[in-house]
């Protein structure tokens, strides 16, 4: 499921992104999925979130919880969604610097609102 690193580079020179494959896909729409499949309330989901500060610690946890629950599920009921990249830090900073000018901004705040995450 996982793209493994390109042969010849060390682990710890990249790291990896995970991404939409598909810059039409919602992740919103999909983690909304998740929520009702797993019969969690999507209404209290999104509005917690929205309005999350560091004080509400348990709300925090099930936030957190839920959305790597929502990965897990995406990726196993969605795979062709998600796109798994290693990346050196030098091509991590020239896509940042790609999506600032404006060549993929649209595509850049969406991502950087759903499921993007380094590990």
């Amino acid at each position: 499921m996982t793209d493994n690193p390109p042969a010849g580079a060390s682990d710890r020179d990249r790291h990896l992104h995970v991404r939409l494959s598909d810059d039409r896909t919602s992740i919103y729409d999909l983690v909304t999925e998740y929520l009702q499949a797993a019969g969690k309330a999507p209404d209290w989901y999104w509005r917690t979130a929205g309005r999350l500060e560091g004080t509400e610690a348990d709300n925090f946890e099930e936030i957190l919880s839920s959305a790597f629950e929502a990965g897990a599920f995406i990726a196993h009921d969605h795979p062709e969604d998600i796109e798994f990249r290693w990346v050196t830090e030098e091509e991590c900073e020239r896509e940042r610097r790609r999506e600032e000018r404006g060549e993929q901004r649209e595509a850049a705040k969406k991502e950087r609102t759903s499921l993007s995450h380094y590990a």
